[in-house]
């Protein structure tokens, strides 16, 4: 079993080596590092990947700070349950988090609990904003496309023979909806022209 350290740097605490030091005088066998570069976010995340495909069940992962590990609270309520699902351990240093230990089992579910908050806020936000949407007289939805604008996309295609992209730029529809209207059979663009 185990011990890895993690550590990462952040826009606003770029000291690499005190995290380092942190890491290794807990005692961990490994400790990956990383820093944060605003131009390269793609590294950050295969890196800390890397490390968490590396990780077996009864390892631990070890870091300074919760934030270090997750850079959102979705991120971070994601990997607290793929850890307790997969029997891997997480100390935080900082927030004085040990799932080793019994009172570990209390991280997890505050997180899940946290986890299924946020679920729901984004919900009844989204709820909200649809009803004031429609107190406005906004319906959701994509806008309908007309019946002459449909035969203007299928004439540019099997007339003209034009690109897709023309089209969509010339029609001001993407091109999934180009694909959409030109894959249509004859007896469905004639109901669409007598909605």
């Amino acid at each position: 079993m185990k011990i890895i350290g993690y550590a990462r740097t952040t826009i606003n605490d770029n000291d690499l080596d005190a995290q380092i030091n942190i890491l290794s005088d807990f005692g961990c066998d490994e400790v990956y590092q990383e820093s944060f570069d605003i131009t390269n976010d793609k590294h950050l995340i295969s890196e800390l990947e890397t490390v968490l495909n590396g990780l077996e069940t009864g390892d631990t992962l070890v870091i300074c700070r919760l934030n270090r590990l997750g850079r959102s609270t979705r991120q971070l309520t994601e990997l607290t349950q793929t850890f307790k699902d997969t029997g891997i351990h997480l100390v935080s240093l900082h927030e004085e988090i040990d799932t080793r230990h019994p009172m570990g089992e209390i991280y997890f579910k505050l997180m899940n609990g946290l986890a299924t908050m946020e679920c729901d806020l984004i919900t009844e936000r989204t709820l909200i904003g649809l009803s004031n949407a429609r107190k406005k007289g906004k319906i959701g939805g994509r806008p309908k496309i007309d019946a002459r604008t449909v035969k203007k996309i299928r004439h540019l295609y099997h007339e003209k023979k034009e690109t897709i992209q023309f089209i969509s730029s010339k029609c001001n529809v993407s091109v999934g909806t180009c694909y959409k209207y030109i894959n249509l059979s004859e007896a469905d663009v004639a109901k669409l022209s007598q909605e």
